[in-house]
C-alpha cells in the first residue's frame, strides 16, 4: 500500500534587485514573494497568490490581474495603479509612492497606509478598514461618502484639500492636523479617544464627544490650549513641567506676547532696512531657553518673532540661520524682502 505524496510547502522567494520573476509564477501560491529595490519586475504574473509580497523601493508599476494577498507592501515603489480585480485582504501599505493615482474597488484590507502618496486623487467606494492613514495625500480632495471606519484611527493629517469628514464611522483616534477646511465633526462620526486638531478649522470640542481627549501636533492639550490660548497665564506656562507641552503653549499664545510680558532679556539689537531688529531670551525650567529674533518686513511694514537656537548671540546671526546660512558672514542680502 503506497502512502499518499506530502504536501509541498509553500516556498518563499526572494529575488535579487536585477532578477526577473519566472514565468511559473503565475498561478503559484507562495508563502512569501521578497522583491525589495528589484528593478526588473514591472508588474506581477496574473493569478499569483501569495501570502506576503514585500516590494519596497521597486520599480514594480502594476500588480497584473487577480492577484491574491494577504499582506502587500509597496512603500517607495514605482506603484502607478492596483486594478480591480485585485484581493488584499489584511494590509496595504504604499507609503511614499508617489506615482499611485488608482486603489481596486472593493478594497477589503483592515490596514491601509497610503502616507505620502502625492498623486492619488480619490478613494475608491466600499472600502471598510480599521486603519487608514492617508498623511500628507495632499491632492486628496474628499473622502468616501460610504467610508466605514471600523473603530481604529484615521489620519488625514496636512491633507488640505480636503473639507468634511464622512457623515457615519467610529474611531478611536482622529488626525485632522493641518486640514484647515475641516470645521466640525458630523455627529454620526464616533470618536473615543482623542483627535488632534492643530491647524485645522475646528473652534471648540466636539459637542457630541463630551469628555474628548485633544491633542496639538501629537502633544495632549486641553480645550484652553487648543481653542482659547489667550486665556493661559504667563506663570502658567512658565511653571508647566513637560516641555514638549510648554512648547506647544507658547506657540499658542504666542511668543511676542508672551517675551513682553516675561520681560524678556535683550541680547542684541541693530537696524537692517526693515527697521529695528531685537534679540531676546527667557530661561525655561527643565528645557533650553527660548530665544527669538524681533523682525521687521521692509515691504509691509509687519513685525515678526522667530523662535532660533538658543545658541545665537547677535540679531545677524539669528537672521542669518533662519535663511539657512550657518556662517552668519555667508549672509550679506542687498535688501531682505
Amino acid at each position: 500500500m503506497t502512502s499518499a505524496p506530502a504536501k509541498r510547502a509553500p516556498e518563499r522567494r526572494v529575488l535579487r534587485p536585477n532578477e526577473a520573476l519566472a514565468a511559473d509564477a503565475a498561478g503559484q501560491v507562495l508563502d512569501q514573494l521578497d522583491m525589495p529595490r528589484n528593478e526588473a519586475v514591472r508588474a506581477l504574473p496574473d493569478g499569483l497568490v501569495c501570502h506576503r509580497i514585500l516590494a519596497p523601493a521597486s520599480r514594480l508599476e502594476a500588480l497584473g490581474r487577480n492577484i491574491r494577498c494577504r499582506e502587500l507592501v509597496l512603500d517607495g515603489s514605482a506603484i502607478a495603479r492596483i486594478d480591480d480585480g485585485n484581493a488584499i485582504t489584511y494590509r496595504l501599505s504604499a507609503r511614499g509612492c508617489h506615482r499611485l493615482k488608482t486603489l481596486p474597488a472593493g478594497l477589503r484590507a483592515g490596514i491601509v497606509d497610503l502616507r505620502d502618496c502625492l498623486a492619488l486623487e480619490t478613494l475608491p467606494p466600499g472600502l471598510s478598514p480599521a486603519f487608514l492613514d492617508l498623511e500628507g495625500c495632499t491632492a486628496l480632495e474628499r473622502l468616501p461618502d460610504d467610508l466605514a471606519l471600523r473603530g481604529g484611527r484615521l489620519n488625514i493629517r496636512d491633507c488640505a484639500l480636503i473639507d468634511a469628514l464622512p457623515p457615519r464611522g467610529s474611531v478611536a483616534q482622529l488626525d485632522i492636523a493641518g486640514c484647515g477646511r475641516i470645521d466640525h465633526v458630523p455627529e454620526g462620526f464616533r470618536v473615543t479617544s482623542w483627535i488632534d486638531v492643530a491647524g485645522s478649522g475646528l473652534t471648540e470640542p466636539p459637542p457630541h464627544l463630551p469628555g474628548i481627549g485633544l491633542r496639538w501636533r501629537g502633544v495632549p492639550v486641553d480645550a484652553r490650549i487648543a481653542f482659547r490660548p489667550h486665556e493661559l497665564g504667563i506663570a502658567e506656562i512658565l511653571q508647566e513641567r513637560n516641555a514638549e507641552r510648554r512648547r506647544i503653549m507658547l506657540e499658542r499664545f504666542g511668543f511676542e506676547t508672551f517675551m513682553e510680558a516675561a520681560e524678556a532679556e535683550e541680547l542684541d539689537h541693530d537696524r537692517d532696512p526693515g527697521g529695528e531688529r531685537r534679540l531676546l531670551r527667557v530661561e525655561l525650567d527643565g528645557d533650553e531657553p527660548l530665544v527669538c529674533v524681533s523682525v521687521g518686513c521692509p515691504s509691509t511694514g509687519r513685525r515678526y518673532f522667530l523662535r532660533v537656537p538658543p545658541t545665537m548671540r547677535t540679531c545677524h546671526q539669528a537672521v542669518a540661520w533662519t535663511a539657512g546660512f550657518d556662517d552668519p558672514a555667508d549672509y550679506a542680502p542687498l535688501i531682505e524682502t
